[in-house]
Formats: structure tokens, C-alpha cells, sequence
């Protein structure tokens, strides 16, 4: 805290000061339209009205659903929205966000489509992802013979951007343009504005007002009861001090959220091996190892009882874990909340000389996604990797540096060896490439929890691809502590993706292969199992393995 007060920090960073920040000639541009989000109270208005019009014009033409359909960061936003029990204006809600064939088809079975309204929110619309949900869902309307298809589509995207000339070529019934040049991450007044005036149907003005009354706190100099300058404090500290692990608790309804400020905090801090690393989805195998090296935050609403989250608070209090918890008065406060956590996330990378706007270690796995879907289209197969195990329907792949500590007598020899290869005060991250259920979700919390407390470690369940927004510069930016291990599937019923030459469960593995690359060439401790029986069957085998170890 005192350094901010020494240095002026929040002074500077309202007057837009970029020397706060590391940064080479050419991302000065970058910080400059970034900072540009700081605005963003004066500018929220007028948006937030225009989508509570939509919304009332959309009810009187009768469109019932709504499926919000997005790759980066507004998707959390939405995705707090449908947890959330604040009444909905559409009678059903629908968040996609996932190129899994069983979760596309899941969704695209329950709509009625004469009453469907399909909202696409990407800054730039050039995400491979996002584009090819478009195309599915323009050709599923034009095979229903509806009239003007177009006009069952909002996007929520830039100026000039790729996604906004779609709109205007297929006659869009609404655009909603954000400011240029503001990352998702620092978007939550946009995001949250748009969906609570919208979804929620909350009084735009009420909402401005908050953002002004937090943008306000957030002014004071830092060492006059700057919440903003204190959470920046507390978190820049826990850095420093080696205390690297951030822990995000919530209660039910606001998990989401707790998702939405790991990815603010995680890619924001994550540069040159250092950074903070967000932990999230509960606290399974909370031993004293596993809470070692570790700070929380905790997200409550006034006046909800969360009886598992009061028993987790007591737990972080029995080990002596640093935590910080804002309690909100309702669900109005959620994007003023955010917008809170946006400015001392800026503040803590003044602190920990890292820049906040970049992520230098993303676009490369981007571009290999490409590269190897060109290369399948072409040869309709994919590169021949050498599988280092074949036991029950598990292929076992590692290279490079995994590819030396692990055994490979067995499944369970080489699932030993590689749990052993943890890095001092460590994490284990899997990662998902599958399609999903409810029973699978439980399996992969089991062995969450089993990790967890046999080995004392921190243990991050995260899905492809939705991970690749939020977590991957975090993986392979931050501190190099993590093990990875990433489970792929075969599609049992895939689903085209029209004029694409390829499939989405094609598109899915080219993502998942894509990434394995990526962290293979930054010498992480990376190993893939592949389940060519399914990811039920495949995560049965492997939790009975487990076990055993």
C-alpha cells in the first residue's frame, strides 16, 4: 500500500499514465485503447438502454429462447446470468460455449426456432469457434425454411470487426458495438450491462449509478479507503511473498464470477514465469499441504445462506490462509463489482512491473490450430504421434520433457511417475477435450478430491475449449509450477460445420492438439490420455487406477 501511495499510482493510472506498466514502443497503442475502458461508466447508458428496448421488442414478437453464444469473456458474464435466481425476462436461457458435438446437439434439439433469438458476442468474430457456430446455426435456419434467418441474430462485437460486417451482410436484427480495443476482461461493465438490462431487466440508470458511485472509490488516493488500492495490495503481496495460488470461493450462484476474475487476475498477472495462479470450483482435499502457498477471496450476497461455503470459510480460517471477502447487496453490483476488481488488477500489475493488456503466450497455439486443420482437410488425417501406452482403450502420449520422467510398464506405473514429476508447491491442471455429462462431471470431481488430498496439491478441472480463454496464458505464462494432464475422446456423433471441410468434434481435436503442442514446446510437464471408448468409460479406468496408486 505504500508503494501505490509513494508512487501515485492511482492517480496515474486515471490520468491514463502507460509508464505504469512495462511495454515495448509497439504496445504503447495497446495500453492506450485499453485504458480506454476506465470510461466506460459515462459510456454504459445509452447501451444499456438500447438492449432493454431490444429485449421488450423481441418479447412482443414472441421469441422465447435465447442462446448466448460466445468464446472469450462475456460468456461468464451470461453464464452467472443463468445461474443466477433473479427472474428472466426469456422464458428459457441457453449459454453456448463449447465446439463439443453432444453439447451442440443437446442445445440445437430444445429449441423451437420460430422462436429463438441467437445472440453471438466476439470483439474481432474471426475466432474459429464462434464463426463456426454461426455458420451452423444461419444453415439450421435456412433448412427450416424460416424467413429472413438474419433477423434471428444479435451481434455484440467491435466496430469494423469481422463479426459486425457478418451482421450488416446478413441484415442482423441488432449490433451492439463496444468501444475499440478494450479486452474482454476489462469489459465487465459492458458485458454485465448489457445482460442485466436485457436478461434481468434491472433499471439501466440504477446500474450506471453504481459503476459512478464505485468509479468514485476508486479515485482516492490509496491510502484513504481505496478498495480498489487495498485489493491490489493484498494480492500483489501474496505474489511477492511467494503465496502465489489465489483461491476463489462463492456461493452457488455466483461461481461464475469467481471464473470471470480468475481469467481478469490469472492472464492479467501471468507474464515471464510469475504471476498469480487462480484456483476455482471449491476447496476438495483441503489439507494443510494443499492450502500451503495460498490467499483467497470469497463472494457472497447479502442475505444468502451458504452453508458449504461457511464450513469452507472456517477451514481457510483453522490454516491461517490470508482472504478477503466482498459481500455484495444484489445482483445489481455485479458489474460495479467487477469493474472494482478490473482497477486493482491494473494497480497489481504496476506493482509486479507486468503489463496487463497483453498475452504473449497465446496466439501461437491459435495459429497451430489453423495450421493443423488445413493439414487434416488436406491429408483427412492427423499427425502420427507415437502412443507410449495402449491399456484398456487409454492411449498414453508424452514427448519432450514428460517423456523423461515418466515410466511406461503400465497405465498405472506411468500415472505414478507422472504425479511424483510435481514441481515444488505445485498444481495439477486437467484438462478436458471431451464431451461432458453429469455423471463425467462427477467422476472428474472424485479424482479431483482424491488428488487433492493424497498428494496435497491444488488441483484446476478445466474444459477445452472454453479453457483456452481463460486459463491458458495463466498455464504456460505463469509461474512454471503446474502439471498438466489432458484427456481427449473420440466424437461418437459429430455435427458438420457447413462449407467447413471439417467436422466440430474435428475442430475440437485440433484445439486439444493444438494446445498439448503449445505446452509440449514450452517444456511443460505435459501428458494426454486418449479414450477411445468414450470419456465415461475412459475416466472409470482411470479413477479405479488411481485409486490404487
Amino acid at each position: 500500500m505504500q508503494q501505490l501511495a509513494r508512487a501515485g499510482t492511482v492517480k496515474r493510472l486515471w490520468a491514463k499514465d502507460e509508464s505504469l506498466w512495462p511495454h515495448t514502443k509497439g504496445q504503447k497503442q495497446l495500453i492506450t485503447n485499453n485504458l480506454n475502458w476506465l470510461d466506460l461508466p459515462d459510456q454504459i447508458g445509452p447501451y444499456m438502454v438500447r438492449a432493454a428496448a431490444l429485449a421488450a421488442t423481441t418479447e412482443r414478437e414472441g421469441f422465447r429462447d435465447l442462446v448466448f453464444i460466445a468464446m472469450g469473456d462475456s460468456n461468464l458474464a451470461a453464464e452467472t446470468v443463468a445461474q443466477s435466481s433473479v427472474p428472466q425476462r426469456p422464458q428459457r436461457f441457453f449459454l453456448l460455449d463449447s465446439t463439443d458435438p453432444a453439447t451442440i446437439r443437446s442445445v440445437s434439439e430444445q429449441l423451437d426456432l420460430d422462436r429463438t433469438l441467437f445472440v453471438f458476442a466476439s470483439k474481432s468474430g474471426k475466432r474459429i469457434e464462434t464463426h463456426a457456430l454461426l455458420l451452423y446455426f444461419l444453415n439450421r435456419l435456412k433448412m427450416h425454411k424460416a424467413a429472413e434467418p438474419g433477423r434471428r441474430f444479435v451481434a455484440v462485437t467491435e466496430e469494423g470487426s469481422y463479426l459486425s460486417e457478418l451482421a450488416q451482410n446478413y441484415d442482423f436484427l441488432g449490433t451492439f458495438l463496444d468501444p475499440p480495443g478494450i479486452k474482454g476482461r476489462y469489459s465487465s461493465l459492458i458485458h454485465f450491462g448489457l445482460l442485466s438490462s436485457a436478461v434481468w431487466r434491472l433499471d439501466p440508470q440504477e446500474l450506471v449509478m453504481r459503476a459512478k458511485a464505485t468509479r468514485e472509490l476508486c479515485k482516492r488516493a490509496a491510502d484513504d479507503g481505496n478498495p480498489a488500492a487495498e485489493l491490489a495490495a493484498f494480492l500483489a503481496a501474496a505474489e511477492v511473498s511467494g503465496s502465489d495460488k489465489l483461491l476463489l470461493l462463492s456461493s452457488k450462484g455466483l461461481q461464475a464470477s469467481t471464473y470471470r476474475i480468475a481469467q481478469l487476475v490469472g492472464a492479467s498477472t501471468s507474464k515471464g514465469g510469475q504471476g498469480l495462479i487462480p484456483v476455482c470450483g471449491g476447496l476438495p482435499g483441503a489439507s494443510e499441504g494443499a492450502l500451503r502457498g495460498c490467499v483467497a477471496a470469497v463472494l457472497k450476497m447479502r442475505g444468502v445462506e451458504d452453508a458449504e461455503l461457511a464450513t469452507t470459510e472456517a477451514t481457510l480460517k483453522q490454516h491461517y490462509v490470508p482472504t478477503v471477502t466482498v459481500t455484495m447487496n444484489g445482483p445489481e453490483d455485479l458489474g460495479a463489482e467487477l469493474f472494482q476488481w478490473e482497477i486493482a488488477t491494473a494497480l497489481t500489475c504496476s506493482l509486479l512491473e507486468v503489463n496487463p493488456f497483453d498475452e504473449p503466450d497465446v496466439q501461437e497455439g491459435r495459429e497451430r490450430v489453423s495450421a493443423l486443420l488445413d493439414e487434416y482437410v488436406a491429408k483427412k488425417i492427423w499427425p502420427a504421434r507415437t502412443a507410449r501406452v495402449r491399456e484398456k482403450g487409454i492411449e498414453l502420449f508424452a514427448e519432450g520433457e514428460m517423456r523423461q520422467h515418466i515410466s511406461t510398464l503400465s497405465l498405472a506405473e506411468a500415472l505414478r511417475t507422472f504425479f511424483e514429476a510435481m514441481p515444488t508447491s505445485g498444481y495439477l491442471a486437467i484438462i478436458t477435450f471431451a464431451s461432458s455429462s453429469g455423471e463425467t462431471e462427477a467422476v472428474l470431481g472424485r479424482i479431483r478430491e482424491h488428488l487433492a488430498s493424497s498428494y496435497g496439491i491444488p488441483v484446476l478441472l478445466s474444459s477445452g475449449p472454453r479453457y483456452l480463454r481463460y486459463f491458458e496464458q495463466v498455464y504456460k505464462g505463469g509461474p512454471d509450477k503446474g502439471l498438466f494432464l489432458m484427456l481427449t475422446s473420440e466424437s461418437t456423433a459429430d455435427v458438420a460445420i457447413p462449407g467447413a471441410g471439417y467436422t466440430f468434434g474435428q475442430l475440437q481435436t485440433a484445439l486439444a492438439l493444438a494446445d498439448f503442442e503449445s505446452l509440449e514446446i514450452r517444456r511443460k510437464l505435459a501428458m494426454r490420455l486418449h479414450l477411445t471408448q468414450g470419456l465415461e468409460l475412459g475416466l472409470a479406468e482411470i479413477e479405479q487406477t488411481i485409486r490404487k496408486l
